[in-house]
């Protein structure tokens, strides 16, 4: 017999049963398939002109792939497919660096049914620019390339105004320097891609803060913008940084892209 039994009935009983009815060969007993349950742990990782979306894997056994989607609106409202996965991220390249997306993910089974609902987490996301390996002088040796204007991504004088930090050693001390009207702080020995979001307090009250390799810092432009950089190697020379910017006028959300 090549039928499935389920439930608790005795050998007995099973017995009078078979003797009754009798067993046929194409007889089935069919359970029911349901669709995959929500996609849950959706989050984003912020890039430059790219925004990769991550989550957790379903645990039904007959997942064939993953269904992105995105609006570019609100968070609510109609989603649009803009992608598929077999794995459990999914990296968007239809992005503007300084605009907000809103992501949710569904999964699909082998029988092609659908999450019933898109992921619950509200997971958004505003792309922008970053660079690697820039340099700042000394600015009592060197002052043309002293500072950093993150807006222009290019070095300037440190009194030039659109300047928005500066480096300069001086009596043993490296120091990074600002503006007035820009705000800076040391997020401490911390990678950039840690730094996901500008802390609301905590800025140097004199606007230095001492040039520490290994150690990333966030920045307020005078405009309004959110910026950071890591320091990779100081010296009486200069030093080389990574930095991103966040084009989008007081967002602070400053992740950096995945390697």
């Amino acid at each position: 017999m090549n039928g499935i039994l389920r439930g608790g009935i005795g050998a007995a009983a099973f017995l009078a049963i078979l003797a009754t009815t009798g067993c046929k060969d194409h007889d089935r007993v069919i359970t029911a398939d349901p669709p995959p349950f929500v996609v849950e742990g959706v989050r984003s990782i912020t890039g430059d002109n790219e925004v990769t979306i991550l989550w957790r894997a379903n645990q039904e056994f007959d997942i064939a792939y993953y269904a992105i989607y995105r609006n570019s609106v609100a968070p609510t409202g109609t989603f649009h497919l803009i992608g598929t996965s077999t794995g459990t991220s999914y990296v968007d390249h239809d992005v503007v660096n300084g605009n907000t997306y809103y992501y949710a993910v569904s999964a699909v089974d082998d029988a092609g049914q659908e999450s019933p609902e898109l992921s619950y987490e509200n997971a958004f996301d505003t792309p922008r620019p970053e660079g690697f390996n820039e340099t700042m002088t000394n600015a009592l040796t060197n002052d043309p390339s002293s500072g950093w204007d993150f807006s222009a991504y290019r070095n300037r004088a440190s009194l030039d105004p659109g300047t928005d930090v500066y480096y300069e050693y001086q009596n043993g001390h490296y120091l990074i320097f600002v503006p007035v009207d820009t705000k800076v702080q040391d997020a401490g020995f911390v990678t950039l891609r840690d730094v996901d979001y500008a802390p609301p307090a905590g800025w140097s009250a004199d606007g230095v803060v001492e040039a520490i390799v290994g150690h990333s810092y966030v920045f307020y432009t005078r405009d309004g913008h959110y910026a950071k950089l890591e320091v990779k190697t100081r010296g009486t020379g200069g030093i080389t940084f990574d930095w991103a910017y966040q084009i989008d006028p007081d967002n602070p959300e400053l992740a950096r892209r995945m390697p």
